[in-house]
């Protein structure tokens, strides 16, 4: 019996769990006059607050992250939405 190579199979694997983790077109929040650093802290802060928010029914090696309460978080900073 042949056995695949671990590598294809873990390739196949990552490229798996991406395709079910992409949305068609991604989302960036703006605010005009932030600066870099402090979209970035803001970002990090929504980011902690929204892991584990939500339960993910898919095993994952990452935590869930709840996409709903990362936007109330950025909107709430003064962000918004736009498609990139």
């Amino acid at each position: 019996m042949v056995r695949p190579n671990g590598g294809i199979v873990a390739g196949l694997l990552v490229v798996s769990i991406l395709a079910g983790c992409s949305t068609s077109e991604p989302i960036v929040y703006v605010k005009p006059g932030v600066t870099a650093s402090q979209q970035k802290a803001d970002r990090t802060a929504c980011i902690e607050a929204s892991i584990g928010a939500i339960e993910d029914p898919r095993p994952s090696p990452l935590p869930p992250l709840d996409r709903e309460a990362f936007a109330r978080c950025m909107q709430t900073k003064g962000y918004t939405p736009a498609q990139k």
